[in-house]
């Protein structure tokens, strides 16, 4: 098993997905809930997270080559997504969808997680979590894995994948702990923030996949017509 290999994977899956960062999201929506509800909550997401990444590892180049998506348009895609996310994060009523969700939730444990879960695993299991840099980022390192014929890359994979989604789940189970740390107006503060920084991460999705388009579509293309014309 290549160690090293294994290793920056790793950190660049923990980076991309940033658990971290989308943590005020999760307590924003989970702040009214008990712990034992935000700690459902918790697992049922980080389940979807392992669950996506396994998916995109085993099938994303394959699924993408099927419907003709390019990984430049994928990150276009995504990174619209993410600006309109990162905008209504930053202007929206965060608290009123935060207390919808609540009412609308009451029951068992499992119940009222499963509640919370349908409302905020689009868009905080994706694309925020698993988005389209964490999507490209799987499936290049699988495409790489298929190339080089190293199947125990596949697995290694696999086990990395599960290691961050368990510390997602740490990391949002104790919500509760940086909610009583950082109080309501922290909260509403770091959410602002963050909807900056989605937007931000939005635009950059886009402008890279259309740097990517112009030079690897765009330019060779312009160049071939150019020397097929006859010179003056």
């Amino acid at each position: 098993m290549n160690l090293p290999s294994q290793a920056a994977f790793a950190t660049t899956l923990f980076a991309l997905l940033n658990p971290l960062g989308m943590l005020p999201i999760f307590i924003g929506y989970t702040e009214g809930e008990r712990r034992s509800v935000q700690r459902w909550t918790a697992f049922l997401i980080a389940l979807t997270v392992f669950g996506l990444l396994i998916f995109f590892l085993l099938t994303g180049s394959s699924l993408l080559k099927f419907f003709g998506i390019s990984i430049s348009a994928f990150r276009i895609a995504g990174g619209i997504l993410l600006l309109l996310i990162g905008i209504n994060l930053t202007i929206g009523d965060t608290a009123s969808q935060v207390k919808a969700i609540i009412d609308q939730g009451k029951g068992s444990n499992l119940k009222e997680a499963q509640s919370v879960y349908k409302k905020i695993v689009i868009p905080l299991a994706m694309p925020l979590l698993v988005g389209p840099g964490a999507i490209a980022n799987v499936i290049l390192h699988a495409t790489q894995a298929e190339t080089e014929r190293q199947y125990g890359l596949l697995v290694g994979f696999s086990l990395v994948i599960a290691l961050v989604s368990l510390l997602t789940f740490l990391i949002f189970q104790s919500g509760r702990w940086f909610q009583k740390v950082l109080g309501d107006i922290g909260l509403v503060i770091l959410t602002r923030i963050l909807g900056l920084l989605v937007a931000s991460i939005g635009v950059q999705f886009m402008v890279v996949g259309v740097t990517d388009i112009i030079a690897n579509w765009v330019t060779p293309a312009v160049l071939q017509e150019l020397r097929r014309s006859p010179s003056p």
